[in-house]
């Protein structure tokens, strides 16, 4: 027998607790892995950042442009919560002929096609919001099963460097999302910008399709998940911290995203769209190339200080960031010698480029935690219900998005309506206050965590608390 068959024969071998144990996948194969969270990144950076907010303005008005932002991505991230971990245990007990994760992703995908399609022509503010809400719900179906994918296909010793490259690929797609959809909405328009979207989520489900596959195992799987099952994820205590953990921080870290672009057109470019959207993806496009260089060493790092000091770590200079944000256009923090050049660069005042600054600080903290944070998650995922923990761990990530934008819009609105603070219009100073608390917050829960490496698979599905 060859050493290529052995390695297969290796590959299927059932280990004592009823598990299979998986190949080595390689370096190209966890690229190839994490290729569709890089497409799942661009797709809602892009449209969360800049598509649905131009729209909105668009649509409604600068008066009434917060609470339109609230309800729609609220309710949207809502579905989106609720939604992942149903089609999470379904596709653990799912069983076909073409495995249990990609059938959900493919038709997930496909979905999305087209109700990006509907997005493009909406005229109305309730026609996107119907493509938008449609969008959810189809983008989790795909979402939920890929994240299952990990556990499933990774052996144990490769889990710490897979959750990396999924970091370090949703921060690209994060990062090409701003900017690729930011130059494609400043010159082709915001119609051109959900198409770029289909794209690239065609691209990175091929590419993950194409160079790995499920083990037979969990193709020939005939196991239905229970509906109790549901609420299992809940009951696992380090896995439920760090949950909330990481809806804290996100929020912060998402309401910044979301209203990135209002802060720059009402406070350096009202009457400048062009340049209000430079900035913007200038900004968020800062913090996540930053955020992206961080990301590997942060994790290597962790493995040597602990996961808890690196997410404590990453909160608290997030935070920092924040609060620069609010004194951005009063105070110059950033020494001329490099303030001036950026000025220049980005042809903008030098209180617009140290707000473009403040990405620095917000970008070393989310490198370090995102990366860090799913290592940490990895530590408590029993391999049997990979997907439905993976999914409610996005709850986090989605229910983020319902707090951030439904009480940063109505805390904006609010603030705007009583005149000014540090320069700004006074709901700004608001909202980044009460971000740079949540990023504090969501750091402080991170002690209540016990630190150690968790066996996933030996691992009991609930710890009492």
């Amino acid at each position: 027998m060859s050493d290529s068959s052995l390695a297969a024969g290796a590959g299927r071998r059932l280990t004592q607790d009823g598990d299979s144990s998986v190949r080595h996948l390689g370096q190209a194969r966890l690229i190839a892995l994490s290729a569709y969270w890089v497409s799942i990144g661009y797709l809602w950076q892009a449209l969360g950042t800049l598509v649905i907010p131009f729209l909105i303005e668009r649509f409604v008005g600068v008066a009434h442009q917060g609470l339109a932002l609230s309800v729609l991505e609220g309710i949207g991230t809502l579905l989106a919560v609720i939604w992942q971990p149903l089609c999470g245990m379904w596709s653990d007990g799912f069983s076909s002929r073409y495995g249990r994760r990609y059938p959900f992703m493919f038709v997930g995908t496909a979905s999305d096609l087209v109700f990006l399609f509907f997005m493009a022509l909406a005229g109305a503010f309730w026609w996107l919001a119907v493509a938008y809400l449609l969008l959810q719900a189809s983008s989790n179906s795909a979402q939920a099963p890929y994240q299952g994918l990990l556990p499933d296909v990774v052996p144990e010793d490769e889990r710490a460097q897979a959750s990396g490259y999924y970091g370090v690929a949703n921060l690209v797609g994060i990062l090409t999302g701003t900017v690729v959809a930011g130059i494609v909405l400043g010159k082709a328009g915001v119609r051109a910008s959900p198409f770029t979207c289909g794209a690239v989520l065609v691209i990175g489900l091929v590419i993950t399709a194409a160079r790995i596959r499920e083990p037979q195992h969990m193709e020939r799987r005939e196991k239905r998940s229970p509906a109790s099952d549901f609420f299992i994820p809940l009951r696992n205590r380090p896995f439920f911290l760090l949950t909330l953990s990481r809806l804290f921080i996100l929020m912060g870290i998402v309401g910044i995203q979301s209203f990135t672009l209002f802060f720059f057109t009402d406070a350096f470019f009202p009457h400048d769209a062009s340049r209000a959207i430079s900035s913007t993806y200038t900004l968020v496009g800062l913090v996540v190339f930053v955020a992206l260089l961080v990301t590997w060493p942060a994790a290597r790092l962790s493995d040597i200080t602990g996961r808890r000091p690196m997410i404590v770590a990453s909160g608290l200079v997030s935070a920092a960031g924040n609060i620069g944000l609010i004194f951005s256009h009063s105070v110059l923090m950033i020494p001329a010698f490099l303030l001036d050049p950026a000025a220049r660069i980005l042809h903008v005042p030098d209180f617009a480029a140290q707000a473009a600054f403040m990405g620095l600080f917000i970008g070393l903290g989310f490198g370090a935690f995102l990366s860090v944070d799913w290592v940490f998650l990895m530590d408590y995922v029993p391999a049997e219900k990979a997907a439905l923990f993976m999914a409610f761990s996005n709850v986090a990530t989605a229910g983020s998005g319902i707090v951030a934008r439904f009480a940063g819009g109505f805390l904006l609105d609010f603030g705007d309506a009583h005149g000014k603070v540090f320069a700004l219009p006074a709901g700004y100073p608001l909202i980044f206050a009460v971000f740079a608390a949540w990023m504090v917050i969501g750091s402080l829960v991170i002690a209540f965590i016990p630190e150690g490496r968790a066996n996933p698979r030996k691992m009991a599905p609930s710890v009492p608390g």
